[in-house]
Order: structure tokens, then sequence, then C-alpha cells
């Protein structure tokens, strides 16, 4: 699969959810690997979170499977409304090592967050660092 997503209104989760679904595949991500703003953590630890997002939780949360040691802070934050500018990018493993070597060349800072799989039920699963 080669796609690509500006990561805004749905959060990380909404748009990888809505990526694979137009190409009936499935997502494995893996939550350690996923950049985090620390005032967004702090901010959404001490429970100042948007109901947008809430609502992404509960939209995704039928397709998505979450490991049971990701804290719901960090599930809020992968399905984050507010508009983070990021994209989300799927490309062939080989595709995507260059890819992230040339962004890091020109001062760009990419963060490898998972793979694309085989769809066989759940759509998304969002685990720990392998």
């Amino acid at each position: 699969m080669h796609a690509c997503t500006d990561v805004t209104g749905f959060g990380l989760v909404g748009h990888l959810l809505e990526m694979v679904r137009a190409s009936a595949a499935g997502a494995e991500i893996y939550a350690e690997r996923v950049p985090l703003l620390t005032e967004a953590l702090e901010w959404a630890t001490a429970g100042i979170v948007p109901g947008g997002t809430k609502q992404n939780l509960a939209w995704t949360s039928p397709f998505v499977e979450w490991a049971a040691d990701i804290p719901k802070v960090e599930r809020l934050l992968l399905c984050d409304a507010q508009t983070s500018g990021g994209l989300l990018l799927a490309l062939g493993a080989e595709e995507a090592e260059s890819y992230v070597a040339r962004l890091r060349q020109v001062g760009v800072a990419p963060a490898l967050i998972g793979h694309i799989t085989e769809e066989k039920g759940v759509l998304v699963a969002v685990r720990g660092i392998p």
C-alpha cells in the first residue's frame, strides 16, 4: 500500500483507520514510537482533552485493538482531534527506510511508527515496542 494523508481532526488513529479501510488492509502501530508533545501529555494527564478527541476514541474503538499496557491518556492522544500538521505515509519497507534517510538529511525528524498488515478483523492494532 502507498498512501499519504495529513493528520487533522480525526487524529492519527482515525486517519490511519480510513487509510487501511480504503485499502482493505490493516495496520499495527507502536505507541512508544509516536512522537508526542510533552505539553500535550501533561494536559491530557491533567484531564484537559478536547471533546472531539474523546469522540474520536469512541468512534475508532470498534476497529482498534489496544494493547492492555497502553494507558487511556495515550489512547486519547493518538486520537487527538487537534490539527498536528503532520503527515501519515504508508510506503513499502525498503522505500520507507530510504525516505526516512532522505528526510533526515534535510532536517526533518520522521518517525517509523508501525507497518501495514493483512486485515484479519482488526483494522488497527496499537502495541508497545516489539
